[in-house]
Protein backbone atom coordinates (compact mmCIF):
# COMPACT_ATOMS: atom_id res chain seq x y z
CA UNK A 1 0.00 0.00 0.00
CA UNK A 2 1.30 3.21 -1.17
CA UNK A 3 1.39 6.19 1.09
CA UNK A 4 -1.62 8.22 -1.04
CA UNK A 5 -3.85 4.88 0.12
CA UNK A 6 -2.60 5.20 3.60
CA UNK A 7 -3.72 8.58 4.15
CA UNK A 8 -6.92 7.70 2.40
CA UNK A 9 -7.85 4.95 4.65
CA UNK A 10 -6.36 6.58 7.52
CA UNK A 11 -8.60 10.02 6.43
CA UNK A 12 -12.43 7.58 6.41
CA UNK A 13 -10.92 5.74 9.34
CA UNK A 14 -10.64 8.62 11.93
CA UNK A 15 -14.20 10.09 10.35
CA UNK A 16 -16.40 11.41 13.60
CA UNK A 17 -20.16 11.55 14.38
CA UNK A 18 -20.29 15.62 12.72
CA UNK A 19 -19.90 14.11 9.18
CA UNK A 20 -23.32 12.23 9.34
CA UNK A 21 -25.24 13.48 6.48
CA UNK A 22 -28.21 15.94 7.79
CA UNK A 23 -30.45 13.90 5.51
CA UNK A 24 -29.52 10.38 7.46
CA UNK A 25 -29.96 12.25 10.72
CA UNK A 26 -33.10 13.97 10.09
CA UNK A 27 -34.49 10.50 9.46
CA UNK A 28 -32.55 9.64 12.82
CA UNK A 29 -34.37 12.25 14.54
CA UNK A 30 -38.09 11.55 13.36
CA UNK A 31 -37.67 7.90 15.33
CA UNK A 32 -36.79 9.43 18.47
CA UNK A 33 -38.34 11.17 21.66
CA UNK A 34 -38.34 14.93 21.83
CA UNK A 35 -37.01 14.62 25.53
CA UNK A 36 -33.89 12.99 23.41
CA UNK A 37 -32.83 15.89 21.17
CA UNK A 38 -31.06 18.41 23.92
CA UNK A 39 -28.95 15.18 23.55
CA UNK A 40 -28.90 15.56 19.67
CA UNK A 41 -27.89 19.44 19.85
CA UNK A 42 -24.94 18.98 22.70
CA UNK A 43 -22.70 16.43 20.60
CA UNK A 44 -21.45 19.05 17.97
CA UNK A 45 -22.46 22.19 16.65
CA UNK A 46 -23.17 20.70 12.63
CA UNK A 47 -26.02 18.39 14.32
CA UNK A 48 -26.97 21.66 16.55
CA UNK A 49 -28.17 23.37 13.84
CA UNK A 50 -29.53 20.58 11.50
CA UNK A 51 -32.34 19.79 14.33
CA UNK A 52 -35.46 21.65 13.27
CA UNK A 53 -36.99 23.52 16.20
CA UNK A 54 -39.30 22.65 18.57
CA UNK A 55 -41.12 23.49 21.97
CA UNK A 56 -41.73 20.36 24.17
CA UNK A 57 -45.58 20.94 25.18
CA UNK A 58 -45.13 18.71 28.81
CA UNK A 59 -43.36 20.93 30.68
CA UNK A 60 -45.76 22.28 32.36
CA UNK A 61 -49.97 22.52 32.19
CA UNK A 62 -51.02 25.25 28.95
CA UNK A 63 -53.96 27.48 28.57
CA UNK A 64 -55.64 26.38 26.26
CA UNK A 65 -57.39 29.65 24.59
CA UNK A 66 -60.11 30.04 21.89
CA UNK A 67 -63.04 33.17 21.96
CA UNK A 68 -65.08 30.65 19.59
CA UNK A 69 -63.69 27.41 18.27
CA UNK A 70 -65.94 27.18 15.14
CA UNK A 71 -63.97 30.41 13.86
CA UNK A 72 -61.07 31.31 16.04
CA UNK A 73 -57.68 28.99 15.95
CA UNK A 74 -56.92 27.17 19.10
CA UNK A 75 -53.71 29.11 20.84
CA UNK A 76 -51.55 27.15 23.60
CA UNK A 77 -49.94 29.47 26.45
CA UNK A 78 -46.91 28.15 27.97
CA UNK A 79 -45.97 30.25 31.17
CA UNK A 80 -42.87 28.58 31.22
CA UNK A 81 -41.95 29.45 27.36
CA UNK A 82 -44.37 32.86 28.14
CA UNK A 83 -45.38 32.02 24.27
CA UNK A 84 -48.64 31.57 22.76
CA UNK A 85 -48.35 28.61 20.69
CA UNK A 86 -51.49 28.43 17.49
CA UNK A 87 -52.46 25.76 15.50
CA UNK A 88 -54.03 26.36 12.37
CA UNK A 89 -56.72 24.43 13.03
CA UNK A 90 -60.51 25.23 13.90
CA UNK A 91 -63.52 22.90 14.79
CA UNK A 92 -66.82 22.46 12.72
CA UNK A 93 -69.18 24.02 14.83
CA UNK A 94 -69.16 27.89 15.59
CA UNK A 95 -70.30 28.13 19.16
CA UNK A 96 -69.04 25.01 20.88
CA UNK A 97 -67.99 25.24 24.52
CA UNK A 98 -64.88 24.09 25.11
CA UNK A 99 -65.51 21.38 28.24
CA UNK A 100 -61.97 19.69 29.04
CA UNK A 101 -58.80 18.43 27.47
CA UNK A 102 -56.64 15.61 27.70
CA UNK A 103 -53.40 15.19 25.76
CA UNK A 104 -54.44 16.21 22.22
CA UNK A 105 -57.36 15.09 22.80
CA UNK A 106 -60.54 18.35 23.09
CA UNK A 107 -63.76 18.03 24.48
CA UNK A 108 -66.59 20.00 23.05
CA UNK A 109 -69.99 20.65 23.91
CA UNK A 110 -72.18 21.90 20.90
CA UNK A 111 -75.64 23.82 21.26
CA UNK A 112 -78.47 23.76 20.80
CA UNK A 113 -78.40 19.74 20.44
CA UNK A 114 -76.07 18.94 23.33
CA UNK A 115 -73.91 17.00 21.20
CA UNK A 116 -70.28 16.01 22.99
CA UNK A 117 -67.42 16.01 19.73
CA UNK A 118 -64.09 14.71 20.44
CA UNK A 119 -61.07 16.29 18.55
CA UNK A 120 -57.62 14.86 17.96
CA UNK A 121 -55.75 18.00 17.85
CA UNK A 122 -53.25 15.99 16.20
CA UNK A 123 -54.82 14.13 13.25
CA UNK A 124 -57.67 16.63 13.23
CA UNK A 125 -60.11 13.80 13.38
CA UNK A 126 -63.70 15.01 14.74
CA UNK A 127 -66.09 12.35 16.22
CA UNK A 128 -69.47 12.41 18.21
CA UNK A 129 -68.88 10.70 21.76
CA UNK A 130 -72.27 8.85 22.86
CA UNK A 131 -74.74 9.71 25.27
CA UNK A 132 -73.85 8.91 28.74
CA UNK A 133 -76.01 5.88 30.08
CA UNK A 134 -78.48 7.27 33.21
CA UNK A 135 -76.22 5.86 35.94
CA UNK A 136 -76.04 7.79 39.46
CA UNK A 137 -73.61 9.76 40.05
CA UNK A 138 -72.98 13.65 42.08
CA UNK A 139 -71.81 16.54 41.25
CA UNK A 140 -69.34 18.33 44.52
CA UNK A 141 -70.29 22.73 44.33
CA UNK A 142 -70.12 24.64 46.57
CA UNK A 143 -71.07 28.55 47.31
CA UNK A 144 -68.77 31.28 48.39
CA UNK A 145 -68.77 30.70 51.93
CA UNK A 146 -68.01 27.00 52.02
CA UNK A 147 -71.05 24.97 52.12
CA UNK A 148 -71.12 21.94 50.27
CA UNK A 149 -74.05 20.81 47.79
CA UNK A 150 -74.12 17.45 46.02
CA UNK A 151 -76.64 17.35 42.56
CA UNK A 152 -77.14 14.19 41.00
CA UNK A 153 -78.09 14.73 37.29
CA UNK A 154 -79.96 11.52 37.02
CA UNK A 155 -82.46 12.96 40.17
CA UNK A 156 -82.91 16.36 38.80
CA UNK A 157 -86.41 17.01 40.38
CA UNK A 158 -84.25 16.79 44.20
CA UNK A 159 -82.03 19.69 43.41
CA UNK A 160 -79.12 20.01 45.25
CA UNK A 161 -78.93 18.56 48.95
CA UNK A 162 -77.36 20.91 51.01
CA UNK A 163 -74.88 20.00 53.58
CA UNK A 164 -74.76 21.43 57.21
CA UNK A 165 -71.20 20.91 57.25
CA UNK A 166 -68.37 22.55 56.43
CA UNK A 167 -69.21 25.58 57.17
CA UNK A 168 -67.50 28.63 56.22
CA UNK A 169 -64.27 29.13 54.44
CA UNK A 170 -63.25 32.03 57.23
CA UNK A 171 -61.99 34.01 55.26
CA UNK A 172 -63.01 36.75 52.44
CA UNK A 173 -62.93 35.52 49.00
CA UNK A 174 -63.82 37.52 45.48
CA UNK A 175 -63.18 34.45 42.81
CA UNK A 176 -63.10 30.67 44.92
CA UNK A 177 -61.86 27.35 42.78
CA UNK A 178 -62.13 23.59 43.26
CA UNK A 179 -59.82 21.14 42.55
CA UNK A 180 -58.89 17.63 43.96
CA UNK A 181 -55.31 16.72 44.88
CA UNK A 182 -53.13 14.12 43.63
CA UNK A 183 -54.02 12.07 47.25
CA UNK A 184 -57.54 12.68 46.70
CA UNK A 185 -58.17 16.15 48.79
CA UNK A 186 -61.17 18.38 48.37
CA UNK A 187 -59.15 21.49 47.97
CA UNK A 188 -60.32 25.04 47.16
CA UNK A 189 -58.34 28.09 45.85
CA UNK A 190 -59.65 31.49 47.71
CA UNK A 191 -58.67 34.66 45.52
CA UNK A 192 -59.00 38.28 46.74
CA UNK A 193 -60.16 41.02 45.26
CA UNK A 194 -56.92 42.48 44.36
CA UNK A 195 -55.54 39.04 43.60
CA UNK A 196 -53.88 38.96 46.86
CA UNK A 197 -53.83 37.05 49.36
CA UNK A 198 -54.75 33.50 48.12
CA UNK A 199 -55.51 31.21 50.31
CA UNK A 200 -55.81 27.64 50.22
CA UNK A 201 -57.60 25.37 52.17
CA UNK A 202 -58.63 21.43 52.00
CA UNK A 203 -61.68 19.51 53.74
CA UNK A 204 -61.31 17.57 56.71
CA UNK A 205 -63.37 14.58 56.03
CA UNK A 206 -63.84 13.13 59.60
CA UNK A 207 -63.94 17.01 60.85
CA UNK A 208 -65.66 17.92 57.87
CA UNK A 209 -64.44 21.46 58.00
CA UNK A 210 -61.99 23.50 56.09
CA UNK A 211 -58.20 24.02 57.18
CA UNK A 212 -55.89 26.28 55.64
CA UNK A 213 -52.56 24.51 53.25
CA UNK A 214 -49.77 26.86 54.44
CA UNK A 215 -47.18 24.94 51.94
CA UNK A 216 -47.57 23.07 48.44
CA UNK A 217 -44.77 20.90 49.08
CA UNK A 218 -43.38 21.65 45.98
CA UNK A 219 -45.88 21.47 43.75
CA UNK A 220 -47.60 23.83 41.87
CA UNK A 221 -51.37 25.31 41.35
CA UNK A 222 -52.88 26.32 37.79
CA UNK A 223 -56.45 27.85 38.31
CA UNK A 224 -58.92 30.67 37.50
CA UNK A 225 -60.45 29.11 34.81
CA UNK A 226 -63.04 25.74 34.12
CA UNK A 227 -59.94 23.52 34.67
CA UNK A 228 -57.86 23.77 37.86
CA UNK A 229 -54.88 21.63 38.05
CA UNK A 230 -52.46 20.28 40.58
CA UNK A 231 -49.11 19.27 39.55
CA UNK A 232 -45.46 18.73 40.17
CA UNK A 233 -43.32 20.52 38.26
CA UNK A 234 -39.32 20.39 38.10
CA UNK A 235 -38.93 24.18 37.35
CA UNK A 236 -37.76 25.37 40.86
CA UNK A 237 -39.35 28.82 40.46
CA UNK A 238 -42.24 27.52 39.29
CA UNK A 239 -43.23 25.22 42.86
CA UNK A 240 -44.96 26.33 45.49
CA UNK A 241 -47.00 28.65 43.80
CA UNK A 242 -50.37 29.40 42.30
CA UNK A 243 -50.63 30.50 38.49
CA UNK A 244 -53.33 33.12 37.76
CA UNK A 245 -54.32 33.77 33.65
CA UNK A 246 -53.21 37.08 33.97
CA UNK A 247 -50.23 38.51 31.84
CA UNK A 248 -47.82 41.86 32.74
CA UNK A 249 -47.34 41.47 29.00
CA UNK A 250 -48.64 39.29 26.04
CA UNK A 251 -46.82 37.08 24.66
CA UNK A 252 -45.66 36.24 20.85
CA UNK A 253 -47.99 34.13 19.08
CA UNK A 254 -45.83 31.80 17.24
CA UNK A 255 -47.58 28.94 13.99
CA UNK A 256 -46.80 25.79 15.24
CA UNK A 257 -48.01 22.22 14.18
CA UNK A 258 -48.94 19.62 17.28
CA UNK A 259 -46.67 16.69 16.67
CA UNK A 260 -46.62 13.22 18.88
CA UNK A 261 -43.99 11.38 19.05
CA UNK A 262 -43.42 8.22 21.12
CA UNK A 263 -46.07 9.36 23.30
CA UNK A 264 -44.51 12.94 23.46
CA UNK A 265 -46.16 16.25 22.05
CA UNK A 266 -44.26 19.17 21.02
CA UNK A 267 -44.86 22.58 19.03
CA UNK A 268 -42.95 22.37 16.15
CA UNK A 269 -42.67 26.44 14.51
CA UNK A 270 -43.72 26.05 10.74
CA UNK A 271 -41.35 29.20 9.45
CA UNK A 272 -38.35 27.14 11.40
CA UNK A 273 -36.76 29.44 13.96
CA UNK A 274 -33.76 28.42 16.63
CA UNK A 275 -33.50 25.13 18.98
CA UNK A 276 -34.94 25.90 22.76
CA UNK A 277 -32.60 25.40 25.75
CA UNK A 278 -34.46 24.68 28.62
CA UNK A 279 -33.38 26.60 31.82
CA UNK A 280 -34.71 27.44 35.00
CA UNK A 281 -33.49 31.20 36.07
CA UNK A 282 -34.90 34.08 36.51
CA UNK A 283 -35.18 35.38 32.94
CA UNK A 284 -38.82 33.34 32.86
CA UNK A 285 -40.16 34.67 36.21
CA UNK A 286 -43.21 37.25 36.41
CA UNK A 287 -44.86 37.09 33.37
CA UNK A 288 -47.82 35.21 34.49
CA UNK A 289 -49.15 36.73 37.72
CA UNK A 290 -48.47 34.27 40.52
CA UNK A 291 -48.78 33.76 44.31
CA UNK A 292 -47.02 31.88 46.86
CA UNK A 293 -48.73 30.38 49.72
CA UNK A 294 -47.46 32.78 52.92
CA UNK A 295 -46.51 35.35 51.05
CA UNK A 296 -47.06 39.02 52.81
CA UNK A 297 -46.10 41.45 50.31
CA UNK A 298 -48.99 42.47 47.57
CA UNK A 299 -48.48 41.72 43.92
CA UNK A 300 -49.33 44.21 41.35
CA UNK A 301 -53.33 42.82 39.67
CA UNK A 302 -54.50 45.52 38.26
CA UNK A 303 -53.20 46.35 34.79
CA UNK A 304 -52.50 42.78 33.42
CA UNK A 305 -54.24 41.62 30.92
CA UNK A 306 -56.55 38.54 31.17
CA UNK A 307 -56.63 35.17 29.49
CA UNK A 308 -60.12 34.63 28.89
CA UNK A 309 -62.00 31.67 27.54
CA UNK A 310 -59.63 29.40 27.79
CA UNK A 311 -58.67 26.46 30.31
CA UNK A 312 -55.71 24.52 31.72
CA UNK A 313 -54.95 21.62 29.73
CA UNK A 314 -51.92 18.79 30.72
CA UNK A 315 -50.21 17.33 27.93
CA UNK A 316 -47.42 15.41 30.50
CA UNK A 317 -49.96 12.23 30.53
Amino acid sequence: MDARSMSSSSSSEWRDWSSLPEDLLLLILERLRWSSHPSVTAVCSPWRSAVPPSYPAWITPLLLNAADVGTTNIRYYSPYFHKNFEIDRTLTDPGAKICCSAAEHLTTLCTPDDVVLDADMVSGSIRELPRLPDSKFNFIVYDDDGRLALYDPCNHERGFEIHDKPESFGFETDDSYLVESEQGELMAILVGRRGTPVHIVKLNEEAMKWEEVESLQGRTLFTGTLTTMMRSVKIKWMQNKVFLPKLYDWPETIQVNLVLRDGELAFVPKSGGENTILKDGEDYMEKMWCYEPGQRQAKKFWGTKSVDYGIWVNFST
